[in-house]
């Protein structure tokens, strides 16, 4: 069995007054491309930040080997800094000088973004930026990368492009990764499994193991039948 890079067990976390998560048993596997789905306000933001060392259960344990980088869905790239610049500062403070540049280089050319190193976030369209995003969290070479809905802002043909470009680099580059999202296609299309959330206090309802590699259509097999079956367990169907 792969190693355990991610290990909750018993977890709950209460805001004042409200009971968020109650119960929850996860485990991640080195190099595992897990997506959270379920109903809206369920935790899933809630359950990242725990995963990251942001928020401490309430109850529970949460393990993690390795440390960890999280994408919002808003982005978090810095105006005044080139796309160049923006990714530079995701490489790790103790990164010697002489391969500062090639890192980001070799980054550049991995998500396409080479001819715009010089621009300015505000000169880049939606998905340009959300690549120059993933493109500084993999930059800092963390072991775990934690994805909060990074493209639900973006048209379909835009998203659609950047799960493909999110599936190469991985490719490429591997890491542990935990993608939180209400898009249902989109979480059959990218994940290993498919982790199916109860509503509040949330736990783990259902896991769906996905066959074949991440380079999913809608004709592979598996693939509306597990659509269906997240579906009819968020009683959409």
């Amino acid at each position: 069995m792969s190693e355990i890079i991610l290990d909750l067990s018993g977890v709950g976390f209460d805001y004042p007054g409200v009971k968020v998560i109650d119960e929850l048993d996860l485990r991640v596997a080195k190099g595992e491309l897990v997506v959270c789905v379920g109903p809206s306000g369920c935790g899933k933001s809630t359950l990242l930040s725990l995963l990251a060392g942001h928020l401490q259960p309430t109850r529970g344990t949460v393990e993690r080997k390795g440390a960890s980088r999280t994408i919002y869905q808003d982005g978090g790239l810095f105006p005044w800094l080139t796309v160049r610049q923006n990714i530079e500062q995701g490489l790790p403070r103790d990164a010697p000088v002489d391969s500062r540049a090639k890192k980001v280089a070799d980054w550049l050319e991995i998500t396409r973004l080479a001819e715009f190193a010089g621009s300015y976030p505000h000169q880049l369209s939606g998905g340009m930026r959300q690549r120059v995003e993933l493109a500084r969290a993999l930059a800092a070479e963390t072991d775990i990368l934690l994805l909060d809905e990074p493209f639900s802002a973006l048209d379909y043909q835009t998203r659609t492009r950047m799960r493909r470009e999110l599936v190469a680099t991985l490719a490429e580059r591997p890491r542990t990764v935990v993608f939180v999202t209400h898009d249902i296609e989109e979480a059959v299309m990218i994940a290993d499994r498919v982790l199916v959330l109860g509503a509040r206090p949330t736990s783990v309802r259902k896991i769906l193991d996905l066959p074949g590699d991440r380079s999913r259509t809608p004709a592979s097999p598996g693939v509306a039948e597990a659509e269906q079956a997240i579906l009819e367990e968020l009683g959409l169907s």
